[in-house]
């Protein structure tokens, strides 16, 4: 009668039987995303492999690489007394989790409310699954429509499959630089023809890159003063576990992280103005302004710098005096009013910009002039609240001559809510130049690329429109008919060889416009690096009889190092014009 009664009772009270009866790991996950045993209790065993204050994990005892799905996080809220090695019996609830604010991440299967009980301590941990080129493989494709979890079906499979699981890198290249987070992208490879001289892999329309590794450092372990990686560098050692966080999935190390030390060169540009070369700059100088903000008057703490007394706002005046040798004119995207994020009804930008021109005269640079058109109302440019980003620029007034009637924005309904073209003209050796300053809608709520699918793109829709916006200008004013050259140039906001591009460029037609960033290699443009993604967002272009006096480089001060003046990286183009008379 006492076994008939236990089992009714375990027919009525399923997670009783459960509790009672240790299923494997694997036999929790089943075959699919949703585990099979959602909002039930369980209880399961497995080996203790890493440990952080607020979880741990487990996985299954194996003497080699195992392939089943043998990795398990255990939520607790607080510090465990658990230790590497220790073989546990976790009873727990099945959850699907992800943070409320972020609703386009993958869900975590975890166990939560764990009743915990350490059945060994000092145990061998399961073999580690080795990646890398003599090890295991990341797909290649990122997403699949099939419900199972296949690891060789996608990348996203992969990393779900493997979750919870021990892992080492082998040979790598680190190819950003360590964050504040403790975050470290690597390459598991020491070659790939777009893994360029100065240690980033150049985006490709071909290829996702999706063997790109995020490494977290054990915040448990990891020295508060620990220098960070460069890229170029690799580390003496990655062993740790596969886990997903704020949409990426990552390999948190069971050590401390321990860079190999790697010399970066920053070079300063070979492309100088003269007699009769102009040079035209574009750089974009990520929310810039001249006073510490007050907190009663910003959205919260994050708002408040201090772009002076950081020294950023000396360090931009170096690069435009010394590493792009003072320009004759400067395209300047971020800039802010003055009063920066604080609210209110400040628009002009005339002391950011004052300050910036101080900054390059005490770098040795020439005595700019500056050009601002405030937005027409508060916050209506969009970017950071209260801060009015605008376009602007700097120009040698002992150089090159501001053309009638002046400078104006473009108002055009696609750039609603975004950053308004400035376009300007001047003349240089008889020559009249036509530029338009720009800042496409960013990419701000893209979901995560290791997310809900299909991921998406931010602006993906507004950018082209924008292009397409400028070509209806260049069109109006006869810029393949006229007398002047047309440049367009600044923060685009997309690859090289996207849509917007395509629209912009508009390669197969009779008025083409030649982006210089493609007279590179490949592997050569860049302007920001994303992800371990080094991107070319920002972008120079020109109309064709230009082109053939043109020359171009990307300057490299920021990208590759944790502390920056600015996210993204400055351009430059040299242009062969002669006196008119001597054409």
């Amino acid at each position: 009668m006492k076994t008939l009664y236990r089992l009714a009772l375990g027919l009525l009270l399923l997670p009783a039987v459960h509790a009672a009866d240790p299923l494997s790991i694997a036999e929790i996950h089943g075959d699919g995303v949703e585990p099979r045993f959602v909002d039930e209790q369980v209880t399961t065993e497995g080996i203790v492999t890493l440990v952080l204050p607020r979880q741990f994990w487990i996985q299954t005892p194996s003497e080699s690489p195992s392939s089943t799905r043998d990795g398990l996080e255990v939520f607790t809220g607080d510090p465990a007394a658990v230790n590497v090695g220790d073989r546990v019996r976790v009873t727990g609830f099945v959850n699907r989790f992800r943070r409320p604010d972020r609703e386009k991440d993958l869900m975590v299967t975890r166990l939560i409310q764990p009743e915990i009980e350490v059945l060994a301590r000092g145990q061998a941990l399961p073999a580690a699954i080795p990646l890398g080129q003599a090890g295991w493989q990341v797909p290649d494709n990122l997403a699949d429509e099939n419900p199972s979890v296949d690891p060789t079906a996608s990348a996203i499979d992969f990393w779900t499959h493997y979750s919870g699981m021990r892992m080492v890198v082998g040979e790598h290249r680190v190819i950003q630089a360590t964050n504040r987070f403790g975050d470290t992208w690597v390459l598991p490879a020491t070659e790939h023809p777009r893994l360029n001289e100065l240690g980033v892999l150049a985006a490709s329309p071909d290829d996702l890159d999706l063997e790109r590794i995020l490494i977290t450092a054990n915040p448990r372990l990891q020295p508060e003063d620990a220098p960070p990686a460069l890229p170029g560098s690799h580390f003496t050692r990655i062993d740790g576990v596969a886990n997903y966080a704020f949409g990426q999935f990552r390999v948190t190390t069971r050590h401390a992280l321990e860079p190999v030390e790697v010399a970066i060169e920053i070079r300063d540009t070979r492309l100088h103005r003269g007699p009769e070369h102009l040079t035209v700059a574009s750089y974009n100088v990520e929310n810039l302004d001249p006073l510490i903000e007050s907190i009663e008057r910003v959205n919260g703490e994050r708002d408040i710098d201090d772009d002076i007394g950081s020294g950023r706002m000396a360090r931009l005046g170096e690069h435009i005096a010394i590493l792009l040798a003072g320009p004759d004119i400067v395209a300047l995207q971020e800039i802010q009013d003055n009063n920066g994020a604080e609210q209110g009804d400040v628009l002009s930008a005339d002391r950011t910009l004052t300050a910036l021109i101080e900054a390059v005269r005490a770098a040795g640079g020439p005595d700019y002039a500056f050009i601002d058109l405030p937005p027409p109302a508060p916050d209506a440019f969009g970017g950071q609240p209260g801060g009015n980003i605008r376009n602007a620029f700097l120009y040698n007034p002992a150089r090159v001559e501001l053309l009638p009637p002046g400078p104006r924005q473009i108002d055009d309904p696609a750039f609603a809510g975004s950053r308004a073209p400035l376009l300007a003209g001047f003349e240089f050796n008889g020559h009249r130049l036509m530029l338009i300053n720009n800042h496409f809608s960013s990419k701000w709520g893209s979901s995560p690329q290791f997310g809900e699918q299909p991921q998406i793109i931010g602006g993906e829709a507004e950018r082209p429109a924008q292009a397409d916006a400028l070509r209806r200008l260049l069109d109006a004013e006869n810029a393949w008919g006229g007398e002047a050259h047309w440049i367009v140039l600044g923060d685009l906001n997309d690859h090289w060889f996207s849509e917007a591009l395509s629209h912009l460029k508009a390669e197969d037609s009779v008025q083409p416009l030649i982006n210089l960033i493609e007279t590179l290699p490949e592997a050569d443009r860049w302007t920001y690096l994303f992800s371990g993604n080094a991107q070319a967002i920002d972008h120079l272009l020109v109309t064709p009889e230009l082109a053939e006096r043109a020359e171009f480089e990307i300057l490299h001060p920021n990208a590759r190092f944790p502390d920056q003046a600015a996210d993204h990286e400055p351009l430059l183009g040299r242009f062969h014009l002669p006196p008119a008379a001597e054409r």
